[in-house]
């Protein structure tokens, strides 16, 4: 019998050159990533089979994968293995030149020839994927198909996000996936995927609609090879609901000729009738393959099945002739022509039946692990599932260990901690489980919290690892005692439990106190020692820290060496010794790069940023937070939570030297897209700018949304915390509540040897009292002012007494002394000049400072001074966009009857831009690109991005041509004379 034509493309005309001119846009030099979605049997796989030949003749590098519903899930990066698998066999040796190193580095991780090495997190996995295919589209556009995404594995939809969001320009990759509506799907990981909406502003959507009755007419005119009547096309319609697969099943069948009372209720039960007409051993065939899966080796199907060789090939022709299955020759591989009837046959079987194929599956896997279609790891995988869907609960659970393991081989960790999961809630079941493992309970656990953590499941990974405490005795062995233990503190601090972190830590360092040196111990030493300079009890952090370096490099730890180089480098730092402090910190760094340690390498470019900012170095620190954040975006890392850290300390460093602008965007990117308890500090940050903008209600908003997060005794946030929430009230005249704000920031820095975050809190509580002494309306509002500014002026004294000072420490003295001089009503112009110089680079605190110089000046009758600094004030206030501040200065000269024309007369810049604006519309009027601009700006192309896209509002335009042709009218861009500004004081 001969096989019957595939019907004619129908109704996807619109479709398919859509997706035609994505793959243009690609040969240009623009990656895409685009959504296919519809319901199952709408034609989503034909579509795409359409596209891959046409971009296959069209010279493109097509790889190709589909996912699996019959394997739950539990088989990490399925359809990315068979893409790489079909891409070997269509470029056979040449493969891996077209791929490229990372080609060659997936193959051996896949494959279980090589381990991880420097791939050490599941992102670097995306990375090579990304590597590879812009490899493979340096020659001609690489498309990368992924098929079913409703059925995808978490680590597979991880790569799809990574892949979505990562630089587009100057990569000629398409990625097309496909996907059942998820309306129904709620909480499933497609689900989070496809509500992330910094996921789906990256995406394009092409949702596939049903058939129209014109369409549906020529379809089944096609397959009927004849004209249809108009009557039966309303009944195909009515019934298959414009579905393309069910019109089809409805035409090869005689159902639309029967009366309507003899109609099946289901589609599946049409398709049960075609399985039914053929010969017994082509059903036990189709059986066996709908438990193997969708796709399945020919090998597999004779061992699983038991029929004879000539049987099962006859069985096999009649399952192609009823295009029931397809074969991909010469592989030797093959796979339901369609989900809907491998769905439709797997559930017409009894569970007992069901289960003994599955039965006589994991046998025969086990006994050739050749005969699936994957990898090593795959293998396991599909055991495991066979397995458990048996029943066979010890077989299950040691398969589900051995998936575990080759799944965290591959970095795939979600599929890990599934697996693991299964084998814990297994374990009671399985009279012998240990020795069914082959590890014991407490190690199964702590690999389910390892795989959980990596997985961004940190809940889950506090609740392994204190099961798993809880199975330790801690006298027969506290070493893991004390590992298990030093592994919760650091799940604990990750998953924002800051106040049950250290007792974790020092719950290890109490067990291995008598225990020889180890890396563990070093580990806890250093732990211990980062929560003490957290706490702002830097000389025992620095203590602790000198500890952990020399264990480290005692028991000769590389790791634990790079680690406790990080922590003390800190608090070096910390202790006002930056110059010791930030060598430190450069070799952590290149430890961290050594041993593929990713967590430390960012913490180190975090750590030795925050002591370049403590030693008020500010223009290196947001240097180096910004290059430490290109290379996350490198790594694909720039949504982890090492990348928000750094993205924080950036804009904190660029918020201070006044780039605003710049820090706005940097924060603006970082916290888009994640919760409140994940980007604390940014918040901070962007609440510090908006309070000097005078944005006052958004900063509200922000200071209350972070005000009840649980942060422990971290100076670093109830100090600011406190300070821009006074600052806030100061700027709204509500001082009472300013003072209220001083004194809770006070009590909470009081333990902590953090004389930077002190003495800012002393100099708002000063200010606080030196407006009250302004505006004291007797004596005794006087004098309650006056023992205020005593009480602060003791407690700074005493935050710097004996110990030894940066230039930042000495600048915050300046202001506090400043301060009180105003409480007092001395001349203090001088002296607030200073305290004005003293904030090199700090615009704003400079401009601040200026302002209460204007003031002391007009008060002591020095008028020139007064003018002068007033005009330096209110400029750098309008540079700034600081309103608050702007409008105080107004104020002022008006009532000191100062003319503020000098400063008034600056010339605007053009069209409402920004400082920062403009540089980048200068860059771009010169003919830089976004790569070249990100470089000179030093910062990041996503910033550069971010700042183009308001330019284009603010110019009307949409495109760069458009943007260069207005500069250039504009006449003050590309080479034109720049706008002169007033030069600060």
């Amino acid at each position: 019998m001969d096989r019957m034509a595939e019907p004619a493309f129908v109704g996807r005309g619109e479709e398919l050159d859509r997706l035609r001119l994505r793959l243009a846009d690609v040969r240009d030099g623009e990656a895409r990533t685009v959504l296919v979605s519809g319901e199952g049997g709408v034609g989503k796989s034909r579509l795409l089979q359409e596209f891959i030949a046409l971009a296959r003749t069209a010279g493109a590098h097509v790889l190709h994968g589909s996912c699996d519903e019959s394997l739950d899930g539990t088989v990490p990066y399925l359809p990315l293995t068979e893409a790489l698998d079909g891409f070997e066999r269509d470029h056979g040796d040449a493969a891996g030149e077209l791929g490229g190193p990372s080609y060659a580095m997936l193959a051996g991780l896949f494959d279980g020839t090589a381990q991880a090495g420097p791939l050490g997190t599941q992102p670097q996995v995306f990375l090579a994927v990304r590597r590879m295919l812009d490899h493979i589209g340096d020659r001609a556009p690489a498309v990368l198909v992924l098929e079913d995404l409703h059925w995808a594995d978490p680590s597979t939809l991880g790569l799809v996000g990574a892949l979505a969001r990562a630089r587009p320009e100057g990569r000629r990759v398409l990625l097309v996936c496909s996907h059942r509506p998820v309306g129904a799907m709620l909480d499933t990981p497609l689900w989070k995927l496809l509500g992330n909406a910094d996921f789906l502003r990256r995406v394009e959507q092409f949702p596939l609609p049903v058939f129209t009755k014109t369409e549906l007419r020529r379809f089944m005119t096609d397959i009927a090879g004849r004209p249809v009547p108009p009557e039966l096309v309303e009944r195909c319609l009515a019934w298959s609901d414009g579905i393309a697969f069910h019109a089809e099943l409805l035409m090869t069948t005689d159902v639309l000729d029967r009366p309507a009372s003899e109609l099946p209720r289901e589609v599946a039960d049409v398709m049960m009738a075609q399985v039914a007409r053929v010969s017994p051993a082509t059903r036990k065939v189709l059986r066996v393959a709908a438990v193997a899966g969708r796709r399945m080796s020919h090998a597999l199907l004779r061992t699983a099945s038991g029929l004879p060789s000539g049987e099962l090939d006859d069985a096999l022709q009649e399952c192609l002739d009823q295009r029931m299955l397809v074969d991909d020759q010469p592989s030797g591989v093959y796979r339901f022509r369609h989900a809907l009837l491998r769905e439709a046959v797997y559930r017409s079987r009894a569970t007992g039946t069901t289960a003994e194929l599955h039965e006589r599956m994991a046998e025969a896997l086990t006994a050739d692990p050749g005969l699936s279609l994957g990898d090593a790891g795959t293998a396991d995988a599909e055991v495991a599932y066979h397995w458990h869907q048996a029943g066979r609960w010890p077989d299950a659970l040691a398969a589900a260990v051995r998936a575990g393991q080759a799944a965290q081989r591959t970095l795939a960790f979600p599929s890990a901690e599934l697996q693991f999961a299964r084998a814990v809630e297994l374990w009671d079941r399985v009279a012998d489980a240990e020795a069914r493992a082959g590890l014991p309970r407490v190690r199964v656990l702590a690999a389910a919290a390892n795989a959980a953590r990596w997985s961004g499941h940190l809940g889950r990974a506090v609740e392994y690892t204190r099961a798993a405490i809880a199975l330790v005795d801690p006298v027969a062995d506290p070493d893991l005692g004390g590992l298990l233990q030093e592994r919760l503190g650091n799940y604990l601090w990750e998953d924002g439990q800051r106040g049950e972190s250290p007792v974790a830590y020092d719950a290890a360092a109490w067990l291995l106190a008598d225990r020889p040196p180890s890396a563990v111990k070093a580990r806890v030493l250093a732990a211990q020692a980062l929560t003490d300079l957290r706490r702002g009890r830097h000389s025992d952090g620095h203590t602790k820290a000198g500890e952990a370096l020399a264990m480290a490099r005692a028991v000769k730890s590389r790791a634990a060496e790079g680690r406790a180089l990080n922590v003390s480098g800190l608090a070096l730092g910390m202790r006002d010794d930056p110059e010791a402090g930030i060598a430190r910190l450069r070799a952590a760094i290149d430890i961290a790069r050594q041993v593929h340690h990713l967590e430390d390498l960012f913490r180190a470019y975090s750590n030795l940023g925050l002591v370049l900012e403590h030693a008020g170095r500010l223009a290196e620190a947001a240097k180096t937070n910004l290059d430490g954040l290109a290379e996350a975006r490198q790594l694909d890392l720039q949504d982890s939570r090492q990348a928000t850290v750094l993205a924080n300390n950036a804009g904190t460093a660029l918020a201070q030297l006044g780039r605003w602008d710049e820090a706005e965007a940097v924060i603006t990117e970082t916290t888009q897209s994640r919760q409140i308890g994940e980007s604390l500090y940014p918040r901070l940050t962007l609440a510090e700018i908006l309070v000097a903008r005078g944005r006052f209600e958004q900063a509200h908003d922000l200071l209350e949304s972070v005000s009840g997060a649980e942060q422990g005794t971290d100076v670093r946030f109830h100090g600011p915390l406190h300070a821009y929430q006074a600052e806030l009230a100061l700027w709204q005249d509500r001082p009472a509540d300013a003072v209220r704000h001083v004194r809770d920031g006070i009590a909470a820095v009081a333990p902590s040897e953090n004389a930077v975050e002190k003495l800012r809190l002393y100099a708002i509580g000063l200010r606080c009292a030196a407006d009250r002494a302004a505006a004291a309306r007797t004596p005794a509002d006087k004098a309650a002012a006056q023992a205020t500014g005593d009480e602060l002026a003791r407690l700074a004294n005493d935050a710097v007494k004996g110990r030894a000072t940066t230039a930042e420490v000495e600048q915050l003295v300046r202001l506090c002394r400043a301060e009180r001089r105003r409480i007092r009503g001395e001349d203090a112009a001088v002296l607030w000049e200073e305290v004005a110089r003293g904030w090199a680079g700090r615009r704003y605190q400079a401009a601040y400072a200026q302002w209460r110089t204007a003031e002391a000046a007009h008060a002591s009758g020095d008028e020139p001074r007064a003018r002068e600094a007033a005009r330096a004030a209110y400029a750098t206030a309008r540079a700034l966009d600081a309103e608050p501040l702007r409008a105080r200065v107004e104020a002022f000269a008006k009532r000191a009857r100062i003319d503020l024309a000098a400063a008034r007369e600056t010339a605007p810049l053009p069209f409402d831009l920004t400082e920062a604006e403009y540089a980048i519309l200068t860059l771009i009027s010169e003919g830089h690109d976004n790569a070249r601009i990100a470089a000179q700006r030093g910062v990041s192309l996503r910033t550069v991005e971010t700042q183009i896209s308001k330019i284009y509002r603010k110019l009307g335009v949409h495109s760069r041509a458009d943007a260069i042709v207005l500069a250039h009218k504009d006449g003050r861009f590309g080479g034109g004379a720049r706008p002169v500004r007033q030069r600060e004081a």
